[in-house]
């Protein structure tokens, strides 16, 4: 098993970005994901499973908040205990990767302007993500929730 490279995470995060493509991206989660949301949002929270975050988080925010699926870009991206030299294959990813996304022209339905930006802290094993603690503007997403009911 193998560190990932900056490089490597940019490449496998990059998907988000792309209206369609999203799901190659979220193929990397583990069935069993252990996803926290910490604040005081509506979507705050520990999710147990893959499903569990999607369908409370994801599909919530493109049915009833924006007007089309949310893309993300990566802007930043650290790696714990990378190693300089070639990287290795997808499969072998281990350790902890921290992912910083901003929300690509996302509109809400009323109108608002969702210019979220997330850190996802990772920890990756056997090729998967099987924990996320997501950092997100609570305040925002609490009012586009309300305001987008």
């Amino acid at each position: 098993m193998a560190p990932p490279t900056p490089a490597q995470i940019s490449r496998l995060f990059a998907p988000l970005a792309i209206q369609g493509r999203q799901p190659e991206t979220l193929a990397l989660l583990a069935d069993d994901v252990d996803w926290t949301i910490p604040g005081h949002s509506p979507m705050s929270g520990r999710y147990t499973t893959k499903q569990d975050f999607i369908d409370n988080t994801l599909k919530v925010l493109r049915e009833r908040v924006l007007t089309e699926p949310l893309r993300l870009a990566v802007r930043n991206v650290v790696v714990s205990g990378a190693a300089a030299g070639a990287e290795g294959t997808d499969e072998e990813i281990e350790g902890d990767v921290v992912v910083e996304l901003e929300a690509l022209d996302a509109k809400c339905k009323n109108g608002l302007l969702y210019d979220m930006r997330y850190c996802w802290v990772c920890k990756f094993a056997r090729g998967k993500i099987v924990q996320v603690r997501a950092y997100l503007d609570t305040e925002l997403l609490t009012r586009v929730m309300e305001q987008n009911p």
